[in-house]
Parts: structure tokens; C-alpha cells; sequence
């Protein structure tokens, strides 16, 4: 294979269990673009050690049989291939494919419809070769025209698509053959390949019976057979699929259970094999029975944060925001609300070739240093500030109130303004919360300068105002930097200026849990948290 392939329990005011899930599926989605049950094949992409006392993979696969899953919310078939959303996850991963995807691991890419690509050697063109005899579910043969189409559309800014930045890197593209496309970029563009750990190919002959939910095609392992509004939606094996011996289930039945805690009871009863939204606490409740398995994603894609907006007194002052970055008490946040995840100040997984990890333990909770900060800075007791969560975002309602007692201590007054998403969302793509706010972060799991590109916390222009000609720079040079070695030199300066600037604070990685039956086997959940279900099989 070319070498160019590789590139490398809450404090204050309760909230309801469904509502609390909920907020952390949309959370692990991120406001973008969010583990295996087995050994990393290069077909699923990642491996993850079930939690407990599960018992082990059994080692060969028995064909047949059906899976049932259940999860909180129905199809959205408008969004179902372009867009994002955690609702379609099962759908997409069953009857669509990608180019390639990223392993679990590491950003190693792993061939899926495209059998090979190639960069030009100034990054400025992408040369891809499309695998031959791959079929869409209604016969027609996959061809690269099929691929430029599924690019246009993410490109188009009607499709809605968290891909649309990277659409618009691209100029033009040509199809020389049925099997080579070639991307034309308006510069350099290394991390393009993010592009595809995101993007599945659809049949733009039968798209719009997609938009209207009438039917689903792809070149998946199975294909899609009903969908009952609000109860639930059937797929089937896909007898011509390419990986010949693939897939091992004969259906995936996906049915729709709001409420958590009777997600948990389905999987108890033996009703269904798969929980996708059970409550955190649930989730750890079931961890050490050998009857189920608990799993999260590989490597965390999405980031929950303390944001600061650095143009709003008493924030101008880094050392106020640096004595707010020694405010947070991470590990008791995620030991006592959220029960998953990964305290951490920096905004990358442990797998990330952006993660340093001389600086992984920069700001420990330290209220003595947060004070003399604020005492070096001239900032007394006598403060007002706003803190702003999402309605949508449930977890960060309880990190805020944990964040609003620990201001208190500073003699602080914080007033939580919960605002409807829209509303919220208005604020963070223009920077205009005046003070501090709690939200999540997508694009920490990609190629690290994505996160720069395509993030409204850390792009330029951002939700926290910052932007010095240091930042664009170091942007700028991870962007078109080559070697790998100068690529972790600009990672570790990066680092050490997100570290010192804390115009945004991370609190912990975000990880979803899913509960199986412990008969359920080779269940994937990709980087992007997405399920990969060709390689799942169910136990006598």
C-alpha cells in the first residue's frame, strides 16, 4: 500500500435521566461531526476492551440471526447521509460505506470503496482509485461520478453538511475513468482525508426517495428493507456484498425507546441486544455482570469545555482565565455526574499525535493558585458573571452549577442562563456570550488542524473573541507542514499556548455508553462514534 495512504451524581437541581442521555448522545456528536468487540481487522477500525467482567470474544463467528437495538429518537431521513446525527447511526453504518476510515488507534487510514490514493507531493491534488465489482443495493456499479456527486453535495451549503469547509477546499474534480477521481485544492490541503472518515457515498439516483424516507440505498452490507414511523426500522443482509463472506447477521432491527431506563430493561429481558442511550449510572450499575457488556468509544471525539469570552472584563486578563482553568475540579465533575469520560486539559485523546504529554497535568484542581492569580490580576470578590449552557446539552447544566459553587467560593455570583439551542447556537458562531459558558467541542479526534479549520471554538474568528497573529501562525503552519517531526514541534507550541491563553478550558472527553448483551460479538464503534455492524454476530 502507498505510503501516502497513512496520516498518521450531580450537584443543585436535578435533571431527568432521558434528558440527561440525550444531551450526552448529542455531546458525542459534537457540534460537528463523537470500540470493538475483537481484534482491529483494518475492516471496522478500532478495538475496545468491554468494561467489567464480560466475558471474552468468542473467537468464530456464527452466521445468521437477528440483531435488535434500541435507541432514544427516530430516523431523520433528511439528514440521514450529508449530515451528522447520532439518530441515523445505525442506518448509515448498515446500507452506506466510506472511501476509508481512520483506525481507533491511531490516524492510520484503512481502505474502504477507495483501493488506494495518492497526494501530489505539494498537497495541492488527491488522486483516489475506486475498488472495482462494488455494486449500490439496486445493481448499478459504483463509479467515481458517484463520488464527485456525494462531494458536491456536502460542498453545497442548502445540504446542510458539517463537511462544508471541506467541500469548499475544493476546486475541482476530475473523473478521467469509472474507477479515478482526482481532487483539485485551492492549497495545500493534508488533512483532506478527514473529509472521508465523514463522508458516506450515496446513489444520487434514488437520493430523493432518501430525503423523502421512502427508501435507502448504498453499497453496504445490508440493505434497507422498512421503516415504521416512530416504532422502529429493518435492515436485511445484502446478499451481493462485496466483502464476500460479510456481513454475518441476516437484520438489524432498530426500534425506538425514549426513556433510558427502559432501554436498560430491554437489554435485561433479553428484548433487545443493544442500548445505545442508557443513563451513565445505569450503565455503571451493570458493569461487572458477566451477562452484558459496557462499551464507549475508542477514543474520544468531542470535548465538554469552559468557554471564555476574552473581550468580557474580568476575562481580558489571561490570569483570570488561567485561575478559572485551576477552578475546575474535572476528575470529581466526571466521577460524580457524568460517571464516563476523561478529564483532561487538553482537547485531544491520548491516541492524538497533537496529545503532549509533559503538559497533560498543567492546570489540577488548585483553588490556592486560583486565587493568587485573581490576586496578581487585581480581581477581588465583587464579581457578576454570566454562565451560559444549552437546553439541548443537559450534562452541561450540572457542570455549570458544580462551576457556579466552586465561583461562589471565590466570593463570585454566576447567573446560569440556559437558552433554547437556536438561540445558543446564535451566540457561539458570533461570540457574543459576554463571559463564560459551557458547551461541547467536535473535530478532536480528526487530523489536529481540522480542529482549527473547522471548529467555531477554536477557528478564527471564534466564540471567545481570541485571535493574535502567534495563534493564525501556528494555525497556518500546522496546515501546511509535511514532516512529521516539525508537526509535533508546532503541536507542543500549540499546546503551550492553549494552555496559557485559556480563552477556551477543557473539562473532559466525552464517552457514551452503550450496553450489550454479552452475547452480542464484533460490535464496532468507529472514532466518530458511529456502530460498524458488518463484522457483528450473535452467540448461541
Amino acid at each position: 500500500m502507498n505510503s501516502s495512504m497513512s496520516r498518521t451524581r450531580p450537584l443543585g437541581r436535578r435533571v431527568s435521566r432521558r434528558r440527561f442521555v440525550q444531551g450526552l448522545a448529542l455531546g458525542a456528536a459534537g457540534l460537528a461531526i463523537g470500540p470493538t468487540l475483537g481484534c482491529d481487522s483494518g475492516k471496522t477500525g478500532g478495538t475496545t476492551t468491554p468494561r467489567g467482567s464480560a466475558s471474552p470474544t468468542v473467537s468464530q463467528p456464527v452466521k445468521g440471526g437477528t440483531l435488535s437495538a434500541v435507541q432514544a429518537a427516530d430516523l431523520a431521513p433528511q439528514t440521514a447521509v450529508f449530515t451528522n446525527s447520532p439518530t441515523n447511526y445505525y442506518l448509515v453504518a448498515g446500507v452506506y460505506e466510506k472511501l476509508m476510515h481512520y483506525r481507533s488507534d491511531r490516524l492510520e487510514a484503512v481502505p474502504d470503496l477507495a483501493e488506494s490514493w495518492k497526494f501530489s507531493s505539494d498537497y495541492t491534488s488527491l488522486n483516489v482509485k475506486l475498488r472495482s465489482g462494488v455494486k449500490f443495493h439496486t445493481g448499478r456499479p459504483l463509479t467515481s461520478e458517484d463520488v464527485k456527486w456525494s462531494v458536491e453535495q456536502i460542498a453545497d451549503p442548502k445540504t446542510g453538511s458539517q463537511l462544508l469547509n471541506f467541500g469548499k477546499w475544493v476546486q475541482k474534480m476530475e473523473t478521467p475513468d469509472p474507477l479515478t477521481i482526482v481532487f483539485q485544492f485551492d492549497q495545500a490541503r493534508p488533512s483532506f482525508l478527514d473529509t472521508f472518515e465523514n463522508l458516506f457515498i450515496a446513489d444520487k439516483e434514488t437520493y430523493q426517495d432518501t430525503v423523502n424516507g421512502k427508501n435507502f440505498v448504498g453499497t453496504g452490507p445490508f440493505k434497507f428493507k422498512e421503516w415504521v414511523t416512530g416504532d422502529h426500522w429493518t435492515l436485511q443482509r445484502n446478499p451481493d456484498y462485496w466483502r464476500k463472506e460479510l456481513p454475518y447477521l441476516d437484520e438489524v432491527v432498530v426500534r425506538v425507546v425514549p426513556e433510558p431506563q427502559t432501554q436498560l430493561i430491554n437489554v435485561q429481558t433479553g428484548t433487545a441486544d443493544v442500548a445505545n442511550q442508557v443513563d451513565p449510572r445505569d450503565a455503571k450499575s451493570v458493569e461487572n455482570d458477566p451477562k452484558y457488556k459496557v462499551i464507549t468509544n475508542p477514543v474520544f471525539g468531542s470535548i465538554w469545555y469552559l468557554g471564555v469570552d476574552v473581550k468580557a472584563p474580568p476575562f481580558t486578563d489571561k490570569r483570570v482565565r488561567q485561575a478559572m482553568a485551576y477552578l475546575l475540579d474535572r476528575k470529581r465533575i466526571v466521577d460524580t455526574l457524568l460517571f464516563y469520560g476523561t478529564p483532561t486539559v487538553l482537547p485531544w485523546d491520548k491516541a492524538s499525535p497533537a496529545y503532549t504529554p509533559e503538559l497533560a497535568d498543567k492546570y489540577d484542581y488548585n483553588l490556592d493558585k486560583c486565587k493568587e492569580l485573581l490576586r496578581q490580576a487585581g480581581v477581588g470578590s465583587d464579581v457578576t458573571v454570566p454562565l451560559t449552557v444549552s437546553a439541548a446539552y443537559v450534562p452541561t447544566h450540572g457542570i455549570a452549577e458544580m462551576i457556579q459553587a466552586e465561583l461562589a467560593k471565590l466570593g463570585w455570583k454566576a447567573s446560569i442562563d440556559k437558552l433554547q439551542h437556536p438561540e445558543f447556537l446564535q451566540k457561539l458562531t458570533g461570540g457574543k456570550f459576554g463571559g463564560l459558558w459551557v458547551t461541547t467541542c467536535g473535530f478532536v479526534h480528526m487530523t489536529p488542524s481540522t480542529l482549527f479549520v473547522m471548529s467555531f471554538p477554536y477557528r478564527v474568528p471564534n466564540s471567545s473573541n481570541y485571535d493574535t497573529p502567534e495563534y493564525r501562525k501556528l494555525i497556518d503552519d500546522m496546515l501546511n507542514a509535511g514532516d512529521e517531526n516539525e508537526l509535533k514541534k508546532i503541536y507542543k507550541s500549540m499546546n503551550e499556548l492553549l494552555l496559557d491563553e485559556c480563552f477556551l478550558i477543557p473539562i473532559s472527553g466525552i464517552q457514551s455508553p452503550v450496553v450489550l448483551s454479552a452475547k452480542v460479538q464484533g460490535l464496532a464503534i468507529n472514532r466518530s462514534s458511529q456502530p460498524t455492524l458488518m463484522e457483528a454476530w450473535k452467540a448461541k
